[in-house]
């Protein structure tokens, strides 16, 4: 039997229900990873293993009987650290919260849970989930398991580098500036985020502990290491809540597809907005003539009917304003009254082109708010007119690979060297806002490695809802791809 370090957890449970391993074998399996390979790679930042093994020992005693809990029975597996899970701190990466223990697990948790997984530990993340690598004064630095001297992506970088170096089959991740797109792609793997308002956020952090309401633009969503695993993690985590008072049911749409001859796509990999790397683009036009000898229709060009820098100053905007609420009340009044002279000030002391939309969006009001979100919607309406037309948009992730460790205190004066030329570090978003100031699905997935061997991805952009969909063309992505394969310090 092939060792279950990289097996997809949809093998696994299988496995499991056909009785050729057990989930405590599993559970050990893991565990024993978990302490060989993570002191180097510190992925993996709190655990409860004694808790995991008494579980696995439950689910194996169900499974005897033929008793299976779900699709994820017996099957470990890690959560970032953002969602509360019981038993184990929940910190969001902050020294206040490193004593809080949750009384209940996140609804999203809870989910994996009734569906029969085991949560063995928590990965890393950055001070509440806000920064583009993960590191924070409590648990430390994550490295990327493809090369240690650089970051594996944030916000759910310790979930990523758990995925690729094989501590976890499948993982939890959110998204509201990249945060499950960017590490699945700076480590290789899979992640989704999700179409806005799908997956239950309640029991995440931020909000503070206890928040029922859902901020703007933020989501959870699956990864892991194989389109099978999203779309079987999709399926648990998208459902009627049993104890939400809610009357909307929650069905998505199937894809329905009948093979890679039936898409038509919008290939949009260059703007000036943000020029990708030579490695990457040379990378995307093989995969267009890939997909084009697959039957897959592809249109290489740009939407003429949208304003890319309007579409991404909006984003920042509207970030600002949820990264605003996460503040202090003392620190809220400050930038509340600041705003604007920061705004005016951000094009005169080397802040990032367009950054001081971001500023202004934290100090808005409500009514400032809502004629934003009115924008918002006309520019949907816009580029969701697209789908008439196409079914998915493929468009980069991120302009370049996994960058270095940069830990220095301004994130937003922070520069990105990409193939010998300086770059601001808020180049990470202009692409991963597309998806989110819409709320539309997109699927991150692994399309080959630049010439230094480090991984990177492609975005698949859908319409409301189409989470499948974007999964699907993933598919047919990966069938080009070709399966996960671990970095070589790993693969043991």
């Amino acid at each position: 039997m092939q060792k279950p370090s990289f097996t997809s957890a949809f093998e696994l449970a299988k496995q499991i229900k056909d009785k050729k391993t057990s989930s405590v074998q599993l559970t050990q399996h893991f565990i024993e990873r978990i302490q060989r390979h993570n002191p180097k790679l510190n992925a993996v930042i709190s655990t409860d293993f004694e808790s995991a093994l008494k579980k696995a020992k439950i689910a194996d005693a169900l499974a005897k009987k033929g008793e299976l809990i779900g699709p994820l029975h017996g099957v470990p597996m890690t959560i970032k650290d953002s969602f509360e899970v019981v038993g184990m701190p929940t910190t969001s990466g902050s020294k206040r919260l490193k004593d809080h223990f949750a009384s209940q697990n996140a609804v999203a948790v809870q989910r994996l849970v009734d569906a029969g997984a085991i949560i063995i530990g928590k990965t890393n993340l950055p001070l509440y989930a806000g920064d583009l690598q993960s590191f924070n004064e409590l648990h430390g630095v994550t490295n990327n398991p493809w090369d240690h001297s650089k970051t594996p992506g944030g916000s759910s970088g310790g979930a990523a580098a758990a995925l690729a170096a094989g501590l976890t089959p499948i993982e939890l991740g959110s998204d509201i500036a990249g945060s499950i797109r960017t590490p699945s792609h700076y480590c290789g793997i899979y992640g989704h985020k999700t179409t806005y308002g799908i997956i239950p956020f309640k029991g995440h952090i931020p909000g503070l502990p206890g928040t029922l309401s859902s901020p703007d633009l933020a989501v959870a969503g699956p990864m892991a290491r194989s389109v099978k695993d999203l779309q079987l993690m999709l399926d648990v985590l998208v459902r009627d809540g049993q104890h939400e008072q809610s009357a909307l049911q929650i069905r998505l749409p199937k894809a329905s597809k009948k093979s890679p001859r039936s898409f038509k796509v919008l290939a949009w990999i260059d703007d000036p907005l943000c020029p990708i790397e030579p490695d990457l683009a040379t990378r995307y036009k093989a995969l267009f003539n890939e997909l084009r000898e697959k039957g897959v229709t592809v249109v290489e060009q740009s939407p003429e009917e949208l304003n890319f820098t309007e579409v991404y100053e909006l984003y920042l905007n509207l970030l600002g304003g949820v990264m605003g609420l996460t503040q202090k009340d003392l620190q809220q009044q400050i930038i509340s009254h600041s705003a604007s002279l920061l705004g005016k000030l951000a094009k005169f002391i080397n802040f990032p082109p367009h950054f001081e939309h971001f500023v202004r969006g934290a100090g808005q009001s409500h009514f400032g708010w809502l004629k934003k979100n009115e924008r918002r919607e006309r520019l949907k309406a816009k580029f969701t007119q697209l789908y008439s037309e196409y079914d998915v948009v493929l468009t980069p992730v991120v302009p370049f690979t996994a960058i270095p460790h940069d830990h220095s205190p301004i994130m937003a004066l922070r520069k990105v060297i990409s193939r010998g030329q300086e770059r601001h570090y808020t180049d990470h978003m202009p692409w991963i806002a597309l998806a989110t100031v819409f709320g539309l699905p997109a699927t991150s997935a692994p399309v080959g490695k630049d010439r230094e061997g480090m991984p990177f991805n492609i975005q698949i952009i859908g319409n409301s809802y189409q989470d499948k969909t974007t999964l699907q063309f993933a598919s047919i992505i990966e069938s080009i791809h070709g399966e996960f394969e671990p970095p070589e310090i790993y693969n043991d």
